[in-house]
């Protein structure tokens, strides 16, 4: 190419390949193929770079999107040669895995309502009351059930009264709530005992009775700093004589230094509600998060049970988890993790988005380690078929590549229905139709895919198909819970 063609075309003087020299004829040396476009000094064809190697947007993606849609023809023809129309189908699932679930991050919202309530970051403190449906659902008896109302009714009455009057609204809206769901049990209970207005009524009183005197003796009653330390003292002090009778390590001992400690955690969470009460009022607004944080943690919801190996409590040092077939680093490492895992847990209760979009996150390189998997599942199942292990990896790649798109499909469906859905109510049927559709087309393609790939009858196919479907699955199941674990610590 002359200097004058390299100009018109943008390349400056550009005359021989910069990687070998050659003399160019064209966009790219007929020598080593470079192109003659240089990426570092042109935005443009930086840009032009990055998009060609990763999607690769032209015709390829789109004969591919189009066939793949079809069971099991992208497929069949990549390995029957015809390579140059589709995208290569490792690029393929990489690019879809991870379009897909980073859609999926705004697609899906934990949020948790197990909470009875939660003021926000500017109201102050909070009432934890635990999962109050669930508590109502196992409730088997009208007693039951209003003594549950009545003890939660009265707490949430003591914190609605300790708290500035602009964040009174969520507590009430609550006892609403709680009201609500003591109604429909104590109807359901009724019809299914076949129970008389007389004895509900005689259930009724006493529950109130007892639900009262419960609430009564809560750490939630207690108005002061003395009155918690009061309370504590008078649940600890029985717990106390009982476990000095104990020898350490029984597992009695451990039962009972369980409930001191949640006893003591309680009354922790109780006075640094009572402080940042306290300190809303005399400043007269409401507190920053930063502000109420300094008083101690409000939320007596990631109190929980420490960890316990061989009947005692895990502690990397004096009672740490040693597994006799792993060496000393191994273990040392493995007890780092279990640390760190312990420490995140609570961070659950308070944060379940953080560990949703760390789970989520991490999904993609889940499957890009089963994939191997599945096809190694695919070469067993075929054997004498005289087809490669290679070759069953494209099959894997494909239909794992349709899968991510099925659910890249119902993610933007989620997405659609929360935007529309508030102005066209009838759209989330239509949404919610099209994503059962998509779950039940989903097994239905992955049986067509291998019928025309294979080409075995439909009774070999759907053999040879229940069988690798079932120890896939238990694989992924797994991997599953392997994934849920691992992303605790790395949250």
């Amino acid at each position: 190419m002359s200097a004058s063609a390299g100009s018109a075309h943008g390349h400056g003087d550009l005359s021989h390949c910069e990687n070998c020299h050659a003399e160019l004829h064209g966009e790219f040396c007929h020598a080593c193929g470079q192109s003659v476009h240089n990426p570092i000094r042109h935005v443009g064809h930086a840009l032009e770079e990055v998009f060609e190697s990763f999607w690769h947007l032209d015709g390829r993606i789109f004969r591919t999107l189009r066939d793949l849609l079809s069971p099991g023809r992208a497929a069949a023809n990549y390995i029957r040669g015809h390579r140059m129309r589709y995208v290569p189908p490792l690029r393929l699932f990489v690019v879809l895995s991870v379009l897909t679930f980073f859609v999926a991050k705004f697609a899906i919202h934990f949020d948790d309502n197990q909470r009875l309530i939660s003021f926000n970051d500017v109201q102050g403190p909070t009432v934890r009351l635990g999962n109050t449906k669930k508590q109502f659902r196992e409730a088997d008896s009208v007693l039951e059930v209003e003594a549950l109302r009545t003890r939660m009714v009265k707490e949430l009455e003591l914190a609605r009264q300790s708290v500035p009057e602009a964040a009174r609204s969520p507590i009430q809206k609550s006892i609403e709530g709680v009201q609500r769901q003591a109604d429909k049990r104590i109807e359901a209970l009724r019809a299914l005992q076949r129970l008389d207005d007389a004895e509900v009524a005689k259930q009724k009183a006493q529950g109130q009775r007892e639900g009262g005197a419960a609430a009564a003796g809560s750490v939630q009653a207690a108005e002061t700093m003395g009155a918690v330390e009061q309370w504590r003292n008078r649940q600890i002090a029985p717990l106390q004589a009982q476990l000095s009778k104990l020898a350490p390590a029984s597992p009695q001992a451990f039962e009972l230094a369980k409930q001191i400690r949640r006893t003591n955690a309680e009354a922790g969470c109780r006075v640094a509600a009572l402080q940042q009460a306290h300190a809303e009022v005399s400043e007269g607004r409401a507190a920053r998060k930063s502000d109420r944080d300094r008083y101690g943690d409000a939320d007596c919801d990631d109190i929980h049970d420490p960890l316990s190996f061989n009947g005692k409590p895990w502690d990397a040092q004096t009672n740490p988890l040693v597994s006799p077939y792993l060496p000393k680093f191994a273990n040392d490492w493995l007890n780092r993790q279990v640390g760190i895992g312990q420490t995140n847990i609570s961070r659950l209760s308070k944060e379940p988005w953080r560990y949703m979009n760390t789970l989520i996150g991490a999904i993609p390189s889940a499957l890009f380690l089963m994939v191997p998997m599945f096809a190694l599942l695919l070469k067993l199942a075929y054997l004498g078929s005289g087809r490669g292990y290679l070759e069953h990896l494209v099959v894997a790649l494909y239909s794992h590549a349709y899968l991510c798109l099925v659910f890249l499909a119902m993610f933007l469906l989620t997405l659609l229905g929360g935007a529309i859905a508030p102005h066209w109510p009838a759209f989330g049927i239509v949404g919610g139709t099209a994503i059962g559709l998509l779950w039940l087309w989903m097994p239905i393609y992955l049986l067509i895919m291998q019928k025309r790939v294979y080409g075995n009858g439909w009774l070999l196919t759907l053999v040879r198909y229940s069988v690798i479907g079932s120890l896939y699955f238990v694989m992924l199941s797994i991997a599953a819970v392997a994934l849920a674990v691992t992303t605790i610590v790395r949250m």
